[in-house]
Order: C-alpha cells, then sequence, then structure tokens
C-alpha cells in the first residue's frame, strides 16, 4: 500500500488530539484513500515529557529541522503556535517543496500573504481549516462549497471562552470577572486571557475569514476591535428589554465601492469584532456557552449558518486530520493546487470604520434633573442621529446617576461619536456613555 509521509511540529492538545485520532481511524483512513498516511516524526520542545497519548519515542525530535530534511515527509503539519518561529518552519517547509497543513489563525493572519505567494511559487498546497472555529468547516465552505456564489456578510461567534463568559453573564447575572474566574476554572479560559477577552483572537480569525469571503487583505490591527471587559449585567437586563441578545461578533460586510468612486472601482467591506446586540430570535442568539458559529449570506444561497465546537482537542484534531486526507488525496493524484489559494491581490478594499452605519444602544449615566433627557435628544438630532426608543429609571437615591437608554436608527460611525463626545463633557452627565451597536443578523 502507499505511503504518505507527515512530519507534526507540536504535540500540545491540538497535536495529541490529530495523533490520536490518525491512529485510531487509521483503518477507515486507508480504505477511502487507499494509502496509508504515516507519521514519521514529531517535533517537540521536551522530549521526556509526560504526555496524554502515547508515541514510539523513537518518532520524538527536538529540532524541527528534522521535519524540513526528511525526504519521506510530504507533509508538514505546524501546531506550534506563535508567529516568528512558525513562520520560518512554514517558510522552510514550502521551500522544500512540501504540503503544508496549520492551526494558526495568528500566522495566518500576520503572515498569511507571504506564505501564500511562496505557495504558489513552489506549486504546493496550503491547507488550514482548524484555524478559524476549530472543529467547525468553515474554510472548506468558503473555498469549495460557496466558491461559486457571492458573499455579502459575514457575522460570527469565532471565540469560545468570550462567548462562554457572556452567556454566563446573561443567563446568571454574573459580572464579567466572575465569569472569566469560572471559564477558567473549567478550562474555557486561559490563565492570561487577554488576547480572548480583548477581541484580538476573534480579529485574527476575521483576517482569514475575510480574506476566503471576499478576497480581502487585512491586518488585526485593520479591524476595528473592542472587547467585552467593559460589559455589565445591566446592559444583558437592558438588552433584555428590548428584545435582544449580547455576544461578541466578527462582522465582515460587502458595501459596495466608496461612495463617488470611479466606474469598476472595487468594492468596500467593513471588518470589525465588538459586542453587538442582536435579536433574540436570531440564528446566533441561540448559540451559547463556548459553541461557535458562523452566519454566511450570500446572492444564490441566502442566509446559511455553521454551528459546532471551536476548540479542544478532538474537534480541532479532526479538522486537521481533515486537512491532512485532503492533502494525500491531491498528491495521490498528483494535483496540488486543485483548490486554488486565496488570490495574490485584494479584490475589495477596506471602508473606513469611522463610516460604519449601524444602530446603536447608548446608556447614559445622568443627574435626575430636568432637561437632559431634551437636551441628550437634541444633541444627537444635531449629529444627524434618530432617536427609535428610549428608557429612563427613577432613582431613589438622590443625587445618584439615573441611567438614560437610548436605541438609535442606523446612524453613521463618526457622527454618533461626535455627539457622544460632546454630551460626555455635560456636567450632567456622570460616567462615560456605553455604547454598543446592534446587528440585524
Amino acid at each position: 500500500m502507499r505511503e504518505v509521509g507527515i512530519g507534526i511540529a507540536g504535540f500540545g492538545i491540538v497535536g495529541g488530539g490529530v495523533l490520536s485520532i490518525l491512529r485510531s481511524h487509521a483503518d477507515d483512513i486507508e480504505a477511502r484513500l487507499g494509502a496509508r498516511i504515516a507519521v514519521r516524526r514529531v517535533a517537540v520542545r521536551d522530549a521526556g515529557k509526560e504526555r496524554a497519548v502515547g508515541l514510539d519515542p523513537a518518532l520524538l525530535t527536538t529540532r524541527v529541522e528534522d521535519l524540513l530534511e526528511d525526504p519521506e515527509i510530504a507533509v508538514v503539519v505546524e501546531l506550534m503556535g506563535g508567529v516568528d518561529s512558525a513562520f520560518d518552519l512554514v517558510r522552510g517547509a514550502l521551500e522544500r517543496g512540501k504540503h503544508v497543513v496549520t492551526a494558526n489563525k495568528a500566522l495566518l493572519a500576520a503572515r498569511g500573504e507571504d506564505i501564500f505567494r511562496l505557495a504558489r511559487q513552489q506549486g504546493v498546497d496550503v491547507y488550514y481549516e482548524a484555524a478559524v472555529c476549530g472543529g467547525v468547516p468553515i474554510i472548506r465552505t468558503l473555498r469549495e462549497a460557496l466558491a461559486s456564489d457571492r458573499i455579502n456578510s459575514l457575522h460570527g461567534i469565532v471565540n469560545g471562552t468570550t462567548n462562554f463568559i457572556l452567556t454566563a453573564m446573561d443567563e446568571q447575572g454574573a459580572r464579567f470577572e466572575d465569569a472569566l474566574r469560572e471559564a477558567q476554572r473549567l478550562g474555557y479560559a486561559e490563565a492570561d486571557p487577554t488576547l480572548d477577552v480583548s477581541g484580538g483572537d476573534a480579529a485574527q480569525k476575521l483576517c482569514v475569514l475575510a480574506q476566503l469571503a471576499f478576497g480581502a487583505r487585512l491586518k488585526p490591527e485593520d479591524v476595528l476591535t473592542e472587547g467585552i471587559t467593559a460589559l455589565s449585567p445591566e446592559d444583558f437586563r437592558w438588552g433584555r428589554e428590548f428584545g435582544y441578545a449580547l455576544k461578541l461578533l466578527a462582522i465582515a460586510r460587502r458595501t459596495g465601492p466608496a461612495e463617488g468612486a470611479a466606474a469598476g472601482a472595487p468594492d468596500q467591506i467593513e471588518a470589525r469584532v465588538h459586542p453587538a446586540f442582536i435579536p433574540a430570535g436570531s440564528l446566533l442568539a441561540g448559540v451559547r456557552g463556548a459553541m461557535n458559529a458562523v452566519v454566511l449570506r450570500s446572492e444564490a444561497l441566502g442566509p446559511s449558518m455553521l454551528y459546532g465546537q471551536g476548540a479542544g482537542a478532538m474537534p480541532t484534531g479532526s479538522a486537521v486530520v481533515s486537512d491532512i486526507i485532503d492533502l494525500t488525496r491531491n498528491i495521490l493524484a498528483g494535483s496540488p493546487g486543485r483548490v486554488p489559494l486565496p488570490p495574490d491581490r485584494p479584490l475589495v478594499e477596506l471602508r473606513p470604520h469611522e463610516e460604519v452605519r449601524c444602530a446603536y444602544y447608548l446608556r447614559f449615566s445622568v443627574k435626575d434633573a430636568p432637561g437632559v433627557l431634551a437636551r441628550t435628544a437634541s444633541k444627537l438630532a444635531e449629529h444627524r442621529i434618530s432617536i427609535a426608543a428610549v428608557q429612563q429609571r427613577e432613582q431613589n437615591d438622590q443625587g445618584q446617576p439615573v441611567p438614560l437608554v437610548i436605541v438609535t436608527h442606523q446612524a453613521r460611525e463618526a457622527d454618533l461619536r461626535g455627539a457622544i463626545d460632546e454630551i460626555d463633557r455635560y456636567p450632567t452627565t456622570l460616567a462615560p456613555t456605553r455604547l454598543i451597536r446592534i446587528e440585524s443578523v
């Protein structure tokens, strides 16, 4: 039976899942492929470390160069994490004509353009299904299943840590700090959760998705990014009154060419990650706990949603092994490039963030004084912001702040920011205004 040799760099949680699946499903994989996937080498930092999945010690190496120098390794699987060392490994593999599988969204967001350019030059493949949403096949769907369609928008819950925290805040009325501690206790959050709760992890994933869905070229710093650390249980209570659920969303939306652009100008897209209110009956509102989901809207298919586990040894390992199987098929058929890499030039431009238009939830903290509501509404009107709904609570403790909540119709981000900046300088405004965007997913 023919064999295709692979080398794996990294033997952590995902690496253990990959090796476990390759071992337990070996007979099924061989029957489907008519070939055997043979693990030749596994590169690790500490060869003596005890691991959950047993492996022949002769396969272990502390030198990633062993994966590159072995002529019997056709596919290098990068599961190291990070950017610099991972890029060196991937570049070395591609330069030697080896195919690559990676689960590293940070690497693709930072150096994807360089990686794909080199892969084209060398005539080899790069597969990365596990880089976004773990075992949810969103990459394959965008690259293959919807290759004939035109994507107009993408809304995703792509970070399980933040979705777990927001679910606890919603269902239990927990404060952010308490929900985070519970997520850490259960293993859903890292000891340092900054990348997750800041929105940075979701922004990296959005860069990967926007490239596939729209032909965009984005870096994480290009994405309008806000995290969840400032949210309070009060925001969830107000949201329920208006019929909304609150989620951290990764959003990319096609908006057409820039206003006043010449004929033939490329479309623009919005690219943003932030907490958003969505209708309580919408597809994404029911995504609870650490689950991931992505809603796509395309011209031919309309709305569709992919849902499943976005992290963990077996879900993510399953996506990695699926990529290995696909690459093995390509190798056996002598057909690299069967699924094209992202285009070598951007097909869309990034819409300036100040030009984003959506509805907004605004929670003002104000003095209980005559004329406050009228003055606030007047200032919003000056900035061309129309009010859809208003709620105000009486305050029994004299002198304490009174919450004033306003929901707007669609407005331009720059206009809204200008109005809030002025309102927050009023002597009757006692705390910075809470702004949450509203999306009709």
